[in-house]
């Protein structure tokens, strides 16, 4: 390999290292002399994660590049080159705005526990959906207001203290749940999450659901006894 292309690739990993090493030397020199330093370790750990996994593939490609420089036109040394320019850029893209605001908050939004029924539509339309039930007695009003079902379906279970009380057996829970996932199809709502995680759903009796009985339901009819009624109450929503 030339002399000036071997210079151009330890620049790069030159490059790397200090854009890594500056700023957390930094911190590590305020560390030890018990500075005050900001680490948000939210951010913080993936860029380190992310910088590091970059420089591994650097490491292993650039030994590739410098073994197959000769026969520059083989799979292997293409997809070395490939390989580098991908270390490179993730090592990049974790210094970046996006990388904070946009970046971030979407793995820890996959990442995290569901704390929350992540249902993705308004007030008005939950408070549509409240009064289709009413009409069609589905749900006890004298337990479950409409601001009960609303903060039910919104807000994180730990944030309040209401029920939803339905008049609906196993098999038109189950139905109930299929036709909420099926008309509000961007929410990624779960059963499990629906009648055992969050304990907000309760039977005509005011015990909660059996979460193996809900999910078992339905396996021999495919419609419940009130199927008709459950399509009307979401007939209004397509």
């Amino acid at each position: 390999m030339p002399v000036f292309i071997e210079l151009i690739f330890f620049a790069c990993f030159i490059y790397i290292y200090m854009k890594l090493l500056y700023p957390y030397g930094i911190l590590l020199v305020r560390f030890v002399f018990s500075e005050p330093f900001i680490w948000n370790k939210y951010i913080e750990k993936p860029r380190l994660f992310f910088h590091g996994l970059g420089l591994i593939l650097m490491h292993f490609s650039f030994s590739n590049i410098y073994e197959y420089w000769k026969t520059p036109k083989t799979f292997y040394f293409i997809s070395s080159i490939m390989v580098f320019v991908i270390g490179i850029v993730l090592t990049q893209i974790t210094w970046s705005i996006k990388f904070k605001r946009i970046v971030i908050p979407k793995i820890k939004e996959k990442l995290k526990s569901p704390k929350n029924f992540n249902i993705s539509t308004g007030e008005s339309q939950l408070g549509k959906l409240y009064d289709n039930m009413v009409r069609y007695d589905m749900i006890l009003l004298d337990k479950t207001s409409k601001d009960d079902f609303i903060q039910c379906f919104l807000k994180d279970w730990g944030e309040h203290k209401a029920k939803i009380h339905l008049k609906l057996k196993n098999p038109a829970c189950k139905e109930f749940y299929e036709l909420l996932k099926k008309t509000f199809p961007k929410n990624t709502l779960r059963l499990v999450d629906f009648i055992k995680n969050s304990d907000l759903l309760r039977r005509e009796d005011g015990l909660p659901y059996n979460y193996n009985a809900v999910r078992n339901a339905l396996t021999r009819k495919k419609i419940s006894k009130r199927s008709e009624e459950l399509d009307a109450v979401f007939a209004s929503f397509s």
